[in-house]
Order: structure tokens, then C-alpha cells, then sequence
């Protein structure tokens, strides 16, 4: 509509209807005159003054004022219909990129109504937010409150990360060889394109977290899955598969999805195997705060003499999702390159938030959210973990309960075609789950699950087991009917036929 009543003053200025200097009616009075709000006007007349044709006159009107000469005025054609445009040539990455699917593996329905096991869905603590504003407040009172961010991070808060690793991880790094990121993807796509060209072979665990394998896939890079044993990655097991690879991604200490912590004398092979191949590590340090009275063994960091460990944490984790703050551990030689990368990325990652954890690290308050953390989960774990193997025994496997806010499920004799029907059956009685199978790229032959509990209470989570251990028996009870039918028929054909 602005375009139409524009083309209109700019027929009546070219032909001579408007002359130069003449005083247009207000856009009040043209509103009314032509049937359209003022806002339309209003936009009508800021076409024709950004041309040249008008000249606005602050408590005076609006006057027709000729164009610059030798400028053609820039005008649209209200009949023509512009066609679709092409959509423009894309670089082979954003080809490669995709969004993720967050609902992959999940049932649609009841929403708000069922036990939702599918997400991971942490609760703040109160507390820590408590802690967290009045930080907040504080440093927005000083004088000295921080500016722009720092592009490797505060020193400040380096140096709390670093005497906390010491402390509570047995890692001992120079806090000028902590970069801090906005996150654990960060950190990925980071090490990507530091380390990676196009076709360089990455290997990755089998299964593991979506972002893990997309991101060096979106980057052009060759994939090598690996599989995940109760003892973790095996290096000796996937040594000639891994020939020539760059990078290999690990989750020593918490592996996700399948919770297994790799010993001690796998994570030296695997740093002997790095240092023989010229390859580097990646020590995703996932969920490994969070553990049931189990002790860490020492972090591939701080076994590694030979600089070939890059160690990858997320504060959101450990305190609440929305904390969008994580580090890494660079080796000293790669320290400028790194810092080079993200330069082109950002110039630093929340300052005031930065400084707000300085704040949390060093009166001791985030150690005590962590143990509060930990302390809360385990006997979640325990009612989701004790009700599953009461009910179903031997039937269900449940890999690594050590750590986390999660189960990873086996049915071995549940085969993958029922998980769909196993998953509509839970839902049908309160219960949402998830499948595993969007964590491998080679699904096993029975049905996975991964079961999220750190944001539901005990009593949810003692209801959410007996509930889908009665739709798991209640599946493999009609699997059983239908296959009885189906020998009985098979039977009927065959002696028919003798």
C-alpha cells in the first residue's frame, strides 16, 4: 500500500501536479483523503524523501523538493510480480550442515501429562541461583563492573578453573593455556577447524552424542566409529581402522550415551597409540562430576606428556543449562592457533557472566552445588535403576551407572523393529521415553533406550519403571501371541500339504 500511494506523488511531482517547493497535506489529512492508516502514509513519505523527492521540515510539513540530478530514483513497479528468487550458491559446509532433531527417537502426545523420561530436562537449583543473583548484583554495584570480554577469557576466572582442576580433578594446567568458550559445541567446532581439513580422518565412539559426529562431518571430515565396550574404547580393537586419522573424540571418564568409564591402563594405550600416529585427543569431560561413590581415574590430560590432549568441560552441566560458559585445556603449541580461530568467531564469550563465576568458583559455592548435585541424584538413580531390575531382571542390561543424570538401556530380547510399538505402549501409560538409536550410526539389533531422571522426583521415577516395565512385558507378550499364530499357521500349511 505505501508503494502504491508513493508511485502515486511521484507520477504527480514528475508531471508537474506537484511543483518544487509546494507543501504536501499532513500525513493525517492524506490518511483520511485516500482511505489508509497514517503509519502507511507515514512510510510513503520516507520512500519519497530517502529518493530526494521530499524534504521533511521538522515543525513545518513536508515539501516537494526535485531529486539529485543524475540520479535515477530508485522506483518498484506495483504491477510487476517478482518470480522466486533462486536460492543463492552455498559454500560445501552450509551443504553439509543441518539442524538438529531434537525430537528423533521421541513419541508425539500427551504432552505435559506423561512421565518424561526422553529429556533431559535439570531443575536450578535454588540455591545456586540465589548464590548466582547476588554475585550478579554485587559485580553490577563495583565501579570496576567489566566492559568487553577478554578473547581467551577473564584471568580471572582462568585462574579459579585452574586451581579448582587441581584441587578436584588432579589437573594441573597453566591457566594461560585455558581458553574459555561458549560452550562444549564451541569447543568442537573450534577443534574442527584448527585441526581438520577436508577428507582427514576422525575416529568417534559408537555410540555418542549427535553434535559429536555432525560437527566434524559438517566440516568435511571422514568419519571412524568405534565401538564403546563395558570398558570403554579399545584402541588395540580399532588400531587399523584408525590408520592416518587426525583426531580422535573420547569420553574417558563419563562416556554418553552408554555412561562406561574407560580405566586407567586403556587411557595410556590410548595416548601411547596418539603419540606413535601423530594424531590428537579430544577429552570430552563429560557429566563426570556427577558420581555415585565412584573414584576418577587420572584425566587424559594430566597422563599426556607429549602435548596431544585437548580437554573439552561445560560449566552449564554442572550448574544450570543456561550457563553457556565451558573451557578447554589447549597444548601450549596449539595455544595461538586456537586463539586465532575463535578470533574470527567471536571476541570473547560473556564477560559479565565470566566474572559472576569468578565470583562462584572462589567462595566455594560452585564445589558445594556440584556435591548438592550429586548427592540429589543418586538415589534418583537408584529408584529408576532398582524398580527396572526388580521388575524385568535379566531382561533389561544397564550399562554404566556410575555418573550423569541418565540410564542407557539394552533389551536383548526386544528386537529394534518393536521399538516403536514398545515406546506408543509406555506412552499409553504415562511414560515417555526414548530410543537410543539417534546415538549410533550402527543401531544394534535390539531395542536401546536412554532414560533422563535428574529432573523427576523418586516416587515419578518409581512409578516411570514399574509403568514401562509393564508396557515392555506387554509387548513382548503380543510379539510372542502373534508369533505363535504364526508357526501354527506355518504348521497348518505344511501339513496340509503332506
Amino acid at each position: 500500500m505505501y508503494v502504491q500511494i508513493a508511485e502515486s506523488i511521484r507520477r504527480d511531482i514528475d508531471s508537474g501536479r506537484f511543483q518544487v517547493g509546494a507543501r504536501l497535506p499532513g500525513s493525517r489529512s492524506m490518511a483520511a483523503a485516500l482511505g489508509y492508516s497514517r503509519t502507511v502514509v507515514l512510510m510513503a513519505y520516507d520512500q519519497l524523501e530517502s529518493e530526494g523527492y521530499l524534504d521533511s521540515r521538522s515543525g513545518s510539513g513536508t515539501y516537494v523538493s526535485a531529486p539529485p540530478t543524475g540520479v535515477p530514483a530508485c522506483r518498484i513497479s506495483v504491477e510487476e510480480q517478482p518470480r522466486a528468487p533462486d536460492e543463492p550458491r552455498l559454500s560445501r559446509l552450509a551443504r553439509r550442515a543441518t539442524l538438529p532433531n531434537t525430537s528423533a527417537g521421541v513419541p508425539a502426545g500427551l504432552e505435559g501429562e506423561a512421565i518424561d523420561l526422553s529429556q533431559p530436562r535439570v531443575k536450578s537449583d535454588p540455591r545456586s541461583l540465589k548464590a548466582w543473583m547476588q554475585n550478579l548484583m554485587a559485580l553490577l554495584r563495583r565501579r570496576d563492573a567489566p566492559d568487553f570480554p577478554e578473547l581467551q577469557g577473564a584471568v580471572q576466572l582462568r585462574k579459579a578453573v585452574a586451581g579448582y582442576l587441581s584441587v578436584e580433578r588432579a589437573i594441573e594446567v597453566d591457566p594461560d593455556d585455558i581458553l574459555i568458550v561458549s560452550g562444549a559445541q564451541q569447543a568442537r567446532d573450534l577443534i574442527a577447524r584448527v585441526l581438520l581439513d577436508e577428507g582427514d580422518g576422525v575416529g568417534v565412539e559408537e555410540p555418542c552424542h549427535w553434535s559429536v559426529s555432525h560437527t566434524y562431518e559438517a566440516l568435511g571430515a571422514r568419519i571412524v566409529p568405534c565401538s564403546v565396550g563395558p570398558l570403554g574404547l579399545d584402541i588395540d580393537l580399532h588400531a587399523a581402522a584408525l590408520d592416518g586419522v587426525r583426531l580422535v573424540s573420547v569420553s574417558p571418564s563419563f562416556q554418553f550415551p552408554t555412561g562406561v568409564v574407560m580405566p586407567e591402563e586403556r587411557r595410556r594405550a590410548l595416548l601411547q597409540w596418539a603419540c606413535a600416529h601423530d594424531a590428537c585427543l579430544v577429552e570430552d569431560d563429560y557429566d563426570c562430576e556427577h558420581r555415585f561413590g565412584v573414584s576418577s581415574s587420572p584425566s587424559l590430560w594430566s597422563l599426556d606428556r607429549h602435548g596431544r590432549v585437548i580437554h573439552v568441560s561445560s560449566f552449564a552441566r554442572s550448574m544450570f543449562p543456561a550457563l553457556q560458559l565451558g573451557y578447554m585445556l589447549l597444548p601450549r603449541l596449539l595455544r595461538e592457533r586456537f586463539l586465532a580461530v575463535k578470533w574470527l568467531a567471536d571476541r570473547g564469550s560473556i564477560s559479565m557472566q565470566q566474572h559472576v563465576l569468578v565470583a562462584c568458583i572462589t567462595s566455594g559455592q560452585y564445589l558445594r552445588d556440584l556435591r548438592r548435585i550429586a548427592h540429589r541424584l543418586a538415589p534418583r538413580h537408584r529408584a529408576l535403576h532398582d524398580t527396572l531390575q526388580t521388575r524385568l531382571g535379566n531382561a533389561v542390561e544397564v550399562t554404566g551407572s556410575v555418573a550423569g543424570g541418565s540410564l542407557f538401556l539394552h533389551l536383548p530380547r526386544l528386537p529394534r523393529d518393536a521399538t516403536d510399538a514398545l515406546m506408543a505402549e509406555a506412552l499409553a501409560r504415562g511414560v515417555r521415553i526414548r530410543s537410543a538409536e539417534c546415538f549410533h550410526r550402527m543401531p544394534p539389533d535390539h531395542v536401546t533406550l536412554v532414560l533422563s531422571y535428574a529432573g523427576l522426583s523418586e516416587a515419578n521415577l518409581k512409578r516411570a519403571g514399574a509403568r514401562l516395565a509393564e508396557a515392555y512385558l506387554a509387548v513382548v507378550g503380543r510379539r510372542t501371541i502373534c508369533e505363535g499364530n504364526r508357526q501354527a499357521a506355518a504348521r497348518k500349511v505344511s501339513g496340509t500339504i503332506a
